[in-house]
């Protein structure tokens, strides 16, 4: 009976033993597995990490909208993503931009970055963009694309090129949808063959449209070869480069230096190609040299001939002698003081002798004080009238 109740003891802590040993060995299992599982993750993740720090050479990028259209493609000599891939630095950049499957935009420079996944492109040193739609080249130090907006910022040192102008500008913004380009800063723009030169602070200059925009105080030199024949100062400008006229409004300030002539007014319109001034408001035409000056309600100035017609209510006023004219119209022909004017003509000469003529036509010298005024109907006498000091 002992015997046997030892037996089964034995046998009990055999099995016991048996199933530890087992346990033991499953745990050893586990563990190698656990170990072998994790050193195959780790590996995988520096693989990932190795993959997602891309260094590309001699690559071709390329971003597309929603929709599928081509947005950009740039070719680079190199090109570094970050392990986000949200950002990657370019060397040696060259390539095309497009809207709506149209290119607008050929780009080169020395250095680039791409932000936010292709949402944002910055390129440096030598910035060359060209419109191929206008002919338009813009140079500069610094640029950045946003192809959502479809707008091409311009930062440090800008140039802009075209066969009708040429700009400079501290920054400037191009809306390549409208082929508009905004500058800002000191900004000079040189036309084509030099024949107008403007300095303003701020300018709209939509390219398509061959039109000129701004509303900051102006400066505009006109050229004949290298000599500067007329300046013109005012507060709004319009110029349509297709027309060579310009339209100013404002605070204006038009000086011609041959003929030697200034002009003021409310709005002008100024062919400086054909040197022809037109107002439709009062107008003041003032021959500086001569202190001769004519006022009226419309203006038509011909400085290519020299010639100025003015309407409504004009005067012509010699300020030496304070003698003056008054008639409905009248040309004056600018070099040699002589007017012709027609239309309810009234002259008064203030001295040697001081005396008043009336007519319905008057011709003679402003300068001079030579004028003769007629009558149209030859059965009426001109009026005149002589003032005498008395004592």
């Amino acid at each position: 009976m002992d015997q046997k109740y030892r037996n089964r003891q034995q046998h009990s802590l055999k099995l016991k033993l048996i199933r530890k040993g087992m346990l033991l060995l499953l745990l050893s299992l586990l563990a190698c597995q656990v170990e072998d599982k994790t050193n195959t993750n780790t590996k995988t993740l520096e693989k990932v990490k190795e993959e997602t720090n891309l260094n590309l050479q001699n690559a071709t990028l390329e971003q597309s909208d929603a929709d599928g259209k081509l947005l950009w493609k740039i070719q680079v000599d190199e090109a570094k993503y970050s392990p986000d891939r949200e950002k990657a630095t370019l060397t040696a950049v060259k390539g095309n931009i497009f809207e709506n499957g149209t290119l607008v935009l050929q780009i080169k420079a020395d250095y680039g970055e791409i932000h936010g996944n292709g949402t944002k492109i910055f390129l440096r040193n030598n910035v060359l963009a060209i419109d191929p739609r206008n002919q338009a080249v813009i140079r500069s130090e610094e640029i950045e694309w946003q192809p959502r907006e479809s707008l091409l910022t311009m930062r440090k040192n800008l140039r802009g090129f075209h066969p009708q102008l040429e700009i400079s500008a501290n920054e400037g913004k191009y809306y390549t949808h409208k082929q508009k380009l905004e500058l800002k800063g000191k900004i000079e723009a040189i036309s084509e063959h030099k024949k107008i030169k403007m300095n303003t602070e701020h300018l709209f200059w939509e390219i398509e449209k061959q039109m000129v925009t701004s509303n900051k105080l102006s400066n505009i030199v006109r050229f004949e070869g290298d000599t500067i024949t007329a300046n013109l100062i005012a507060q709004k400008i319009v110029i349509h480069l297709n027309k060579h006229h310009i339209l100013v409004r404002d605070n204006i300030e038009y000086k011609s230096i041959q003929p030697p002539l200034q002009a003021s007014a409310n709005a002008i319109l100024w062919n400086y190609q054909t040197r022809q001034i037109f107002s439709d408001q009062p107008v003041q035409l003032v021959q500086y040299e001569e202190n001769i000056t004519l006022i009226g309600n419309k203006a038509h100035v011909d400085l290519s001939n020299n010639i100025a017609y003015l309407k409504g209510k004009v005067q012509g006023i010699n300020n030496n002698n304070k003698s003056v004219l008054q008639a409905n119209n009248l040309t004056w022909y600018i070099i040699d003081q002589n007017i012709e004017a027609i239309g309810s003509v009234f002259y008064l000469q203030e001295e040697n002798p001081k005396f008043t003529l009336a007519g319905d036509k008057a011709v003679g010298s402003l300068k001079e004080n030579t004028i003769v005024v007629t009558n149209s109907n030859r059965e009426e006498r001109v009026v005149t009238e002589f003032f005498t000091n008395s004592k």
